[in-house]
């Protein structure tokens, strides 16, 4: 009898001590969960109570020589819905649907979602925003955005460029200095509860927007717009399918009119000009997109022709080689090493001063 005993206290003892380790390394779990990982599953905590939107910052403007602007931006909203925070779904629907011009089968299924927050639609008017914030829908947030603007329409487009959907740039200058452009967006920090749904009167932090950085850019509108017209005069006069343009400072190089006839909107990029046809499929009209978007002055290669002539007189001139009243003669051409330059008027001009060889374009 007192052997069974005794073998009964062993295995009490057993459980018992066993009991004591899972509790010790249970107490020593939450210890260190509660201690060393409190600020871990604090931030994970206060990530899962709040609810983010984004606020947009305004893109720098771009600033021609004379400080007018060419590109800035105007107020948009973005429409979104919260799906836990809709109490009448069909209201919902039938006034976005009504509103913003979409099918009532597209809303719903956003609507009906099950996500933190579906967007509606981008780049709405102001105007249009704020009546569907009047409407005073729960789960429906409007929020402020920009929208990039260009007040002369057509001016400088392939140099300018563009920007897209989410304002970043797409060519041109506006791409090239995006980093510069484009701003730090902020951020608006809502609390919610565990079903997703917004506290009532619970604080709001907001993160402001940082704007982008303006650019001056060494383009001269007047001068730009007097190239533009010309362009297309020469366009219409002589027939040709495109005309381009360059105008530089000679003091220091810098670009003050760069044209490519014809021009395309900068506020509607996507839409072909009606010269350009209908496209048989998407790829074919992305690529009639970028061949309308590209900029022959910089892409393409060309001979600066009769217009270099001025830098080789200069050269002469200045170098005293050569005098204005100096004779020449042109029979027609000049053979140079292994092939012959030929002038542009068949016959040749005959004996001509290099004044009168100047006037008269004479390649020989």
């Amino acid at each position: 009898m007192s052997s069974n005993k005794t073998h009964h206290r062993e295995k009490i003892a057993i459980l018992f001590f066993l009991l004591f380790i899972a509790m010790t390394g249970l107490m020593g779990r939450l210890i260190f969960l509660m201690i060393f990982r409190s600020e871990h599953y604090s931030a994970m905590a206060l990530d899962l109570h709040e609810r983010e939107r984004t606020i947009k910052a305004a893109r720098g403007n771009i600033v021609d020589a004379n400080g007018t602007v060419i590109a800035t931006n105007r107020t948009v909203c973005t429409i979104s819905v919260i799906h836990n925070q809709i109490r009448k779904a069909d209201e919902v629907v039938a006034v976005l649907s009504k509103e913003l011009g979409l099918k009532e089968d597209e809303v719903r299924k956003k609507v009906e979602k099950y996500s933190s927050r579906e967007i509606i639609k981008t780049n709405v008017d102001k105007a249009m925003g704020d009546m569907i914030r009047s409407y005073h829908l729960e789960g429906v947030k409007v929020d402020e955005d920009y929208k990039r603007y260009y007040p002369y329409d057509t001016l400088a487009s392939t140099v300018l460029g563009f920007t897209g959907g989410d304002n970043q740039g797409i060519i041109g200058l506006e791409v090239k200095y995006e980093q510069y452009l484009k701003g730090l967006n902020g951020k608006i920090l809502t609390m919610s509860d565990a079903a997703g749904i917004e506290i009532e009167n619970a604080a709001e932090d907001r993160i402001e927007p940082v704007a982008g950085q303006d650019l001056y850019i060494s383009l001269d509108v007047n001068i730009q717009r007097y190239c533009e017209q010309a362009a297309y005069q020469v366009m219409e006069k002589k027939g040709a399918k495109r005309v381009s343009i360059i105008v530089m400072n000679p003091q220091n190089g810098e670009i003050m009119a760069m044209v490519n006839a014809p021009e395309f909107n900068l506020n509607d990029p996507f839409t072909l000009s009606v010269d350009a046809g209908v496209p048989a499929s998407d790829k074919e009209k992305q690529d009639m997109l970028n061949k309308m978007w590209r900029n022959p002055c910089i892409n393409d290669t060309y001979e600066p022709g009769s217009t270099f002539k001025i830098v080789t007189a200069a050269a002469g001139l200045e170098s005293g080689v050569v005098k204005l009243e100096d004779h020449f003669s042109c029979p027609g051409f000049r053979v140079v090493e292994d092939r012959k330059i030929r002038c542009h008027k068949v016959g040749g001009h005959g004996s001509e001063t290099f004044l009168q060889g100047m006037m008269n374009s004479c390649n020989p």
